[in-house]
């Protein structure tokens, strides 16, 4: 019996093993798929688009690993607003077995091989941030568990220039838990972004829904990493529930979005803000600022604004900390509240041994470009070799239209406040300038400045004037308006006692031994077709009193004075700008080294400077 029963054993194990042999035959040969099946599966993915997919041939179904294969096209799709239509090359949908032989559709997997996202009209600007977050959402709330994109490609409403290329995506859901795991990369104008993503489950919150969020991104004009968690918050007007949850949320239709917002900490590191402005599409003037930029702290974002409660900040060297507010779009906002504990200006001057005349007037100037209302404070500043004191500034620009207040800045021992408006929204540009230097240290400042006449004392000076043009010569010209100026105990580099005294005395240059020592000085002038004119100077030394009148003209910088001497006790009631009688000095030529001599005495001062008239080119 032994025998035979060991018989029947081999036969069976070799009809078990046929069966098995076939059926692993038929499960793993390609198979057309009926109808009926593709039927289902574009309806299920059009269910989910919210627009209407069509598998086109070759298609193939495959039991083993279970899955059907093919070309895709997606097209209106609602619940993606910012997508026209989307084509891949090649799909592959994994399926569920049990069900595909029970003739229902349940997805586990999607990979899209090269698939090309076309946009929108007018969604161009929004591809970086809102495409790759709708998109990323979308997925999220897919019906299967994982999402692979390879090769994919971001194109606009029109013509073929890529604006995302090499687009690489993995998103998982663990098995549609509620939580979402994305990492990938993608080219986007000429640089190579790489991101991860890890988001866990949502829950209701006040005012909409929230969920654990942690972000990084890597790139070579931008590192940035967040911490925190992300807010979902009704856009649309039906009341219905738009809220990334689970495996059936997280969609949009043609009535509205879900506006995204989160808080948490950011860090961020910019190498060359110039450069990443320009790659994100907003274009600065070349230049040497905005350079190692750093940005930390707690953060509150909502649609394009991010804003940092407690920030601290670092730029071109100079640190601080506040409120800052960004906002991003053609023309960025900025607005904010920053303390300094020093700020060197330096990075934002215009380098003075370029040729400025032949650039766009005041190009240089960054709020030109950018839209802000920002306040900033400094318990020290530096401009050069100018040491100032502390000091805040406000400053307010939009569309090229920049306003700034300056309030008790310390300034050369004294203090500076007044208003600049700038007008830079068309070629001819328009300036005005109103403001005050009181108890400044002329020296201080003449030493600072790298002036090289020998002036001292302490002085005032209040100017109110306005300008415009189109050109650097245009600008200068076109000055015009008002300047005050008054000084104490000091001295002018001017050997009045000798010019005075001795009937043929000449000089060239300021003097360097014997300067003139005053009690008080002062000036009423006027500023005019490029020129200084002052129609009043008062000077009293020792018991004399010096007055006269003159000019100064900018642009070739060459002065033309007449002064007159008188005994001070003469005229210390008369309201007379010039005295009557006495000897006098002329002073002509260049502001550095001007030629002065002796005028005679005279019933009238000998005075060649006339008041310049007004120039039509001014504003």
């Amino acid at each position: 019996m032994r025998p035979r029963q060991s018989v029947w054993k081999w036969l069976l194990a070799v009809i078990v093993m046929a069966i098995a042999v076939g059926l692993s035959l038929l499960l793993l040969r390609p198979a057309g798929p009926p109808s009926d099946l593709r039927g289902k599966v574009e309806a299920s993915l059009s269910a989910w688009t919210g627009g209407t997919v069509k598998l086109q041939e070759p298609l193939r179904v495959r039991y083993v690993p279970p899955s059907i294969e093919g070309r895709l096209v997606l097209s209106d799709a609602t619940k993606l607003p910012s997508v026209q239509s989307m084509s891949a090359p090649k799909f592959r949908l994994t399926l569920s077995l049990p069900d595909l032989l029970m003739g229902t559709i349940s997805f586990h997997a999607l990979r899209l091989d090269r698939p090309t996202l076309k946009l929108k009209a007018g969604q161009e600007a929004r591809t970086a941030k809102t495409v790759l977050g709708s998109l990323t959402g979308f997925l999220a709330g897919a019906p299967l568990e994982s999402v692979r994109v390879s090769r994919g490609t971001v194109r606009p409403a029109t013509g073929n220039a890529a604006i995302l290329r090499d687009i690489d995506l993995r998103l998982n859901t663990r098995a549609r838990l509620g939580v979402l795991e994305a990492m990938g990369s993608f080219l986007y104008n000429g640089e190579n972004v790489k991101f991860s993503l890890d988001r866990g489950r949502t829950a209701e919150a006040e005012g909409g829904r929230s969920a654990p969020l942690t972000l990084k991104i890597t790139s070579t004009p931008i590192t940035a990493r967040f911490s925190g968690k992300m807010n979902l918050r009704e856009a649309r007007d039906d009341g219905s529930d738009t809220g990334v949850e689970g495996d059936t949320r997280g969609q949009v239709d043609t009535r509205g979005e879900v506006d995204v917002g989160g808080e948490g900490d950011l860090e961020a590191k910019v190498p060359d803000m110039r450069r990443f402005l320009a790659w994100i599409g907003v274009q600065l003037p070349a230049g040497e600022s905005l350079r190692d930029v750093t940005a930390v702290g707690r953060v509150q974002w909502m649609g394009p604004t991010l804003t940092f409660e407690d920030g601290t900040f670092s730029f071109d060297g100079n640190e601080a900390v506040g409120v800052l507010a960004l906002t991003a779009g053609e023309r960025p906002h900025i607005d904010g509240t920053l303390a300094f504990e020093t700020l060197s200006l330096d990075p934002y001057l215009p380098d003075s041994s370029e040729e400025l005349s032949q650039e766009p007037l005041f190009d240089w100037v960054l709020f030109k470009h950018l839209n802000t209302d920002l306040r900033i404070s400094a318990a020290e500043l530096s401009a050069g070799d100018l040491q100032l004191g502390s000091g805040g500034v406000t400053i307010h620009a939009k569309n090229g239209h920049i306003s700034s207040e300056i309030g008790s800045l310390e300034i050369c021992e004294g203090l500076a406040a007044g208003r600049v408006d700038l007008d830079l929204s068309a070629p001819r540009v328009e300036a005005t300038l109103s403001g005050s230097l009181t108890n400044v240290g002329i020296e201080a400042c003449r030493e600072s400045l790298g002036i090289g006449i020998p002036l001292a004392g302490s002085g005032m000076v209040r100017v109110d004037m306005s300008t415009g043009g189109t050109t650097q010569d245009e600008f200068i010209r076109g000055v015009a308006g008002t300047v005050e100026v008054a000084a104490e105990d000091g001295s002018l580099p001017i050997d009045l006692t000798t010019l005075m005294s001795e009937p043929d005395a000449e000089t060239i240059g300021w003097s360097t031994e014997t300067s003139t020592t005053f009690s008080e000085l002062s000036a009423d002038c006027r500023l005019s077709a490029g020129q200084l004119w002052c129609k009043s100077f008062r000077m009293a030394a020792a018991k004399k009193l010096v007055s006269g009148a003159g000019g100064l003209d900018i642009s070739r910088q060459t002065l033309d004075w007449d002064l007159r001497m008188a005994e001070s006790e003469a005229h210390q009631e008369s309201d007379e700008t010039t005295p009557a009688s006495g000897p006098g000095i002329t002073i002509n030529g260049s502001i550095m080294a001007p030629e002065m001599m002796r005028a005679p005495a005279s019933g009238t001062p000998q005075q060649r400077t006339a008041k310049p008239e007004r120039s039509t080119e001014g504003p």
